[in-house]
């Protein structure tokens, strides 16, 4: 996998730069979409002169990184960058945008779809970066997950929550057999209190389970499924 760095070569604004992190605060993926028919350059130049994200315009490109139609990726900010692409999100995320305008819902008058080539490169960034950060799959999100229903469209949206759904990296602490007084402790360890591990989900452990749920965007129906159990391991482990 290749990538084109155009940190340096794509204009900036005139006097904004991003503030900095430790990359240590990197906890998850977010993907977007263009929502036009441009280039990485005409969003970067959007997005140094006054536009919708701000009156004053923004330091420079608002994504980590973009793919192109053909594929090729472009590094467009450093990741220690706390660039502007997810509301509520920015300090502790990586963002990821695919260049197109792609039908989505409360979207409808997409103009294309994401090309076979910019899902391959979608695949390999978000594996690269996933490795990189530590990431489990489920770390991996849309920013229709933060309140955009129609970004990054229905395909990308698709591909995403089969990303999600893959359970191959669960980490080594899945040889724990999942019972209730388990999952009591470990909620209780990450300071969602169910109260004494005592292997009965009453009131108290079905709301630390919702809880813990709504906190990292899974579907709060109160059950640890698959993806709720990962999700546990991989943040007590």
């Amino acid at each position: 996998m290749e990538i084109k760095n155009l940190t340096a070569e794509l204009p900036w604004h005139a006097t904004r730069r991003w503030s900095s992190r430790e990359l240590s605060r990197v906890n998850k993926i977010v993907i977007h979409q263009e929502l036009g028919e441009g280039t990485i350059e005409a969003v970067n130049n959007y997005h140094i002169q006054p536009n919708h994200i701000s009156p004053k315009g923004c330091p420079h490109f608002c994504y980590h990184y973009g793919i192109r139609k053909n594929g090729e990726i472009v590094q467009a900010n450093e990741l220690s960058s706390i660039t502007w692409h997810t509301k509520g999100q920015n300090a502790v995320s990586v963002g990821i945008m695919l260049v197109g305008n792609f039908a989505g819902p409360g979207h409808t008058v997409g103009t294309s779809e994401p090309s076979p080539e910019q899902l391959k490169s979608l695949a390999g960034i978000v594996d690269y970066l996933k490795a990189s950060f530590g990431l489990a799959s489920q770390d991996v999100f849309g920013h229709y997950h933060f309140g955009k229903p129609a970004c990054p469209g229905y395909v990308v949206q698709e591909w995403i929550e089969t990303y999600r759904n893959d359970l191959s990296d669960l980490p080594a602490a899945a040889e724990v057999e999942k019972t209730v007084s388990e999952i009591q402790k470990r909620l209780n360890k990450l300071g969602y209190s169910c109260g004494k591990a005592d292997g009965i989900i009453g009131v108290k452990t079905l709301a630390a389970i919702r809880k813990f749920q709504a906190d990292t965007f899974l579907v709060v129906d109160g059950i640890v499924g698959p993806q709720t159990w990962k999700k546990l391991l991989a943040l007590t482990s």
